[in-house]
């Protein structure tokens, strides 16, 4: 009795190798394993001269975190930073930031830096100088950093 399908079929017994390369079966190449993208190395705290112990975005989420609306906590409106006078002038000596004394060095026992709204905008960036949610926005009114240069410490103090 003939039938129409293959009695190898039927049989369970597998099919010779097609030696035609046009008919053989390719199989995909073997997959290579991914490889992981090395991190990028960490840049330096600062890109200007001098030293301080945040770059600009770290800053900037200090004066954030500052604006950070909780329901039952006050949030602290002051933080410390390591920082040198190299750094302050550089980093504060834009136009539009009142600077007490207008001269000073090292030896400078106290330096004061004011920055309005538009000015800490402009340093830090607009994102970084409001908070808020749907119901309120919360905006930087102030900020002021007091740079003690024989200890290379400053205290900024921010207000809404």
């Amino acid at each position: 009795m003939a039938s129409s399908i293959d009695d190898s079929v039927l049989l369970g017994t597998k099919r010779p190798l097609e030696t035609d390369s046009a008919n053989a079966v390719t199989h995909a190449p073997a997959k290579v394993p991914k490889t992981t993208k090395k991190a990028a190395p960490k840049r330096a705290s600062n890109t200007g001269p001098g030293f301080c112990s945040l770059n600009t975005k770290d800053f900037g989420d200090k004066i954030k975190a500052c604006f950070k609306l909780e329901k039952y906590d006050i949030q602290p409106m002051s933080f410390n930073v390591e920082m040198d006078v190299a750094f302050f002038r550089s980093f504060f000596g834009s136009a539009g930031v009142a600077i007490v004394p207008a001269s000073y060095d090292e030896s400078t026992p106290v330096v004061v830096a004011t920055l309005t709204n538009r000015t800490a905008g402009a340093v830090f960036g607009v994102s970084k100088i409001k908070n808020g949610n749907r119901y309120s926005t919360y905006e930087l009114d102030r900020m002021v950093v007091i740079l003690y240069p024989s200890t290379k410490q400053a205290q900024v103090f921010v207000s809404i």
